[in-house]
């Protein structure tokens, strides 16, 4: 789901130059998708919830990979437009569904969340080294084409599986681990988490969406499969991150790995916005690095602030936040470049996010520390 989440951003460069279309006319195309991969969340979630998570996710990769072949048969605008804003449909089950599923059938839930979002990463950095190795041998509707089949593929095996009873379709039960709080926190909570929640969400979302164009436009002479390397190796680093971060929000208070992860971001999208060369790839491996690691905390929060039968109504509202902020995202991102021909306001905006962000977390009432749950 990430790799398809992220390709667009890659495959937008190649597009640029084979029909001759201006980037921020282009990269607007993905507005609409990216908001129904927020907006969504929330009806995957709440049906997952009575239904069956596993079955959900079959559906999210067939419906994903027919999404992407067709993006890839387009003919102009219109059609390419229609393609991501399905792909976008399909792309927002699997945060509520697939984030729930790994809650509610795991031990250590901060370990299983961070091997899990090892793949995120590497699905983010997959996303841009794929597209870019298909656009250099091929062109970039094999960059659509070739995912999308391979998409379908994993959705008929898992419905294999679950018709062979290997994976199971009822969904699976846990232990309660909320906390109980007073109407007074649950209202304080509500509201720092979605503020949190949607300052994380806007500023992943312009680092992902602009960082190709960032490096097309400050490192010399780099090609687009070069340009989706380099970006593959970021996210596949940060990936590995975000099992540490796991790991530690295991043993740790949850409240502390969250305020430094967050406060971190600040300083390096400020860096970033007038960085260029070797120093900017650093800086952004670094900002993305803080940014995964803390992925399990903000999940495991959720999970104790929530009772079991609304995990996946929860993290549907949660990524409805998250990527809700998407088409905010998409809109900077083409309207700063537009006026400017560059970004530089547009991580200025990003870095100040994060500092209010991170005085709103501060008042977050977290009780508990210890979160190594066993079922």
């Amino acid at each position: 789901m990430h790799m398809f989440a992220a390709f667009y951003f890659v495959i937008v460069l190649s597009i640029e130059k084979t029909w001759s279309i201006s980037y921020d006319e282009l990269i607007a195309l993905w507005s609409l998708g990216a908001l129904l991969v927020g907006l969504g969340a929330l009806p995957a979630g709440w049906l997952s919830d009575r239904w069956s998570r596993s079955t959900m996710m079959g559906i999210m990769f067939i419906g994903m990979g027919l999404s992407s072949i067709y993006c890839g048969l387009s003919p102009n605008k219109t059609y390419l437009f229609i393609g991501l804003s399905f792909l976008g449909l399909f792309c927002s089950i699997y945060h509520p569904v697939g984030i729930a599923w790994v809650v509610n059938s795991s031990f250590n839930k901060g370990k299983a969340l961070g091997i899990n979002g090892i793949f995120g990463g590497v699905g983010i950095g997959s996303g841009a080294f794929v597209a870019g190795l298909l656009i250099r041998y091929f062109d970039w509707r094999y960059a659509f084409i070739i995912p999308g089949l391979v998409s379908i593929i994993f959705g008929f095996i898992l419905f294999y599986c679950i018709f062979k009873k290997s994976i199971s379709y009822i969904n699976f039960q846990t232990n309660n681990i909320e906390e109980n709080n007073s109407s007074n926190e649950l209202f304080l909570i509500a509201f720092i988490m979605l503020f949190v929640i949607f300052g994380l969400g806007l500023t992943f979302q312009i680092l992902q969406t602009s960082i190709p164009k960032v490096f097309d436009l400050r490192i010399v002479n780099l090609s687009t499969f070069e340009i989706g390397t380099i970006i593959g190796i970021i996210y596949g680093a940060a990936g590995i991150m975000t099992f540490v971060g796991g790991i530690m929000a295991d043993k740790f208070s949850l409240k502390k790995i969250y305020v430094i992860g967050i406060m971190a971001q600040a300083p390096c999208f400020f860096c970033i916005a007038y960085f260029s060369g070797i120093p900017l790839i650093i800086v952004c491996l670094i900002a993305i690095i803080f940014n995964s690691s803390i992925l399990p905390t903000e999940n495991i929060l959720l999970a104790k602030f929530t009772p079991e039968k609304h995990h996946g109504l929860i993290y549907g509202v949660k990524f409805i936040v998250a990527f809700g902020s998407a088409p905010l995202a998409v809109l900077l991102v083409s309207k700063i470049y537009e006026l400017t021909l560059e970004f530089t306001n547009l991580f200025i905006i990003s870095g100040s996010v994060m500092i209010f962000t991170t005085f709103a977390v501060l008042y977050l009432p977290v009780k508990k520390q210890n979160i190594n749950i066993i079922n």
